[in-house]
């Protein structure tokens, strides 16, 4: 599983460079339930129980029609996500493949928001300060209403979680029913409740430091938070996973492409015959220098072999070959003959060979 960290990182990776179009279609999705609500209150102005009553029945029916929106604007953020092409159109994906499905799934979330925010109605509306009333009262009723409004969406956030992942289960499987996408999401968030909740959470400080840049910083907050929803999906999905493991292979790739067990199978036979040893470059000297001395007594030792067997194949010629070496012998008396010329003998008479000859 992928941690916090390295969700909102990938997040950021995916949003960069798109700020402009996130913020845009985060600001459509916000303007059609303000204008909604506008609508609703001018339809309704009365206090009276059944205006009431049609204000909220109609907000719902609005509510309804802009999710498919909202959905929409899931399916834009999966294809920033995925590296696809994405446009402000993808907000109308829904409204042209089968809208009922996200108005049937909407329809009870919806439902289960009217639930939770049902005290907070009642309790706005039925307590309401009249022109007179104090101070004291007012604080009162706003600090109450306040509180029931909290604790209704913090319990609303925590029944909608096992069903977060239903619009992007209807946006990868249009072949899906509502149903079937909710009971998926369901079975998907088995186990990953906590892991989702504290990803929730871990937005709550961003959201109270908007304060201080007048709410502007939630136009980048409230993207920021969706894509990171959407890395969560992709990683229960396991395609994140398989993104990760790519990315590690480019990286290993571009460090020492000899070590590619993925796409090289074999080593070219230039390779093979003289590799190139990474472990030799980047590991201690001592091993290099234990295989260079290694490879030069290899080299001496054949080198003596050689010098032997040459010797011996000689002398083995020289007594298979008895003519030869006496043949050899005649043909270097002959060279000593012609290069170095006999003394001549001198056979003049001398003149003390007379005086012997007279003792004789």
């Amino acid at each position: 599983m992928t941690s916090r960290r390295e969700l909102k990182n990938y997040a950021k990776q995916a949003m960069s460079g798109k700020y402009g179009i996130l913020i845009l279609a985060f600001v459509a999705v916000q303007a059609l339930a303000l204008i909604s609500s506008m609508i609703s209150s001018a339809l309704f102005p009365g206090e009276e129980t059944i205006d009431i009553v049609l204000s909220y029945a109609f907000t719902f029916i609005l509510t309804l029609l802009i999710n498919v929106v909202a959905a929409g604007m899931n399916y834009m953020y999966l294809n920033i996500a995925r590296g696809k092409a994405y446009s402000l159109n993808d907000l109308f994906y829904f409204y042209r493949h089968h809208p009922d499905r996200v108005i049937v799934a909407g329809f009870f979330m919806a439902v289960l928001n009217l639930l939770t925010m049902l005290p907070y109605t009642i309790y706005s509306n039925a307590n309401l300060p009249g022109e007179d009333a104090s101070v004291e009262v007012l604080i009162t009723w706003l600090y109450t209403g306040v509180v029931l409004m909290i604790v209704g969406m913090i319990v609303y956030q925590i029944l909608v979680i096992p069903l977060e992942m239903t619009y992007y289960i209807l946006a990868d499987k249009p072949e899906l029913k509502s149903t079937e996408a909710m009971k998926e999401s369901l079975e998907m968030m088995h186990g990953n409740f906590g892991r989702y909740l504290m990803l929730k959470i871990s937005f709550i400080p961003l959201m109270f430091l908007s304060v201080f840049t007048f709410y502007i910083a939630l136009l980048w907050i409230f993207p920021y938070m969706a894509m990171t929803e959407v890395m969560f999906y992709r990683d229960l999905t396991g395609e994140l996973k398989v993104q990760k493991e790519e990315e590690e292979r480019v990286a290993r790739d571009y460090v020492n492409p000899m070590f590619d067990s993925y796409s090289q199978n074999e080593q070219p036979q230039e390779d093979q015959t003289h590799p190139q040893q990474f472990w030799s470059v980047t590991g201690d000297s001592s091993v290099a220098s234990d295989e260079n001395k290694e490879v030069r007594n290899n080299a001496a030792s054949e080198n003596t072999q050689d010098s032997l067997y040459g010797s011996v194949e000689n002398n083995r010629t020289t007594q298979d070959n008895p003519y030869d070496s006496s043949e050899s012998k005649e043909v270097q008396d002959s060279l000593q003959s012609q290069t170095i010329p006999e003394e001549e003998e001198d056979n003049e008479p001398k003149p003390w060979d007379e005086y012997f000859n007279s003792l004789k």
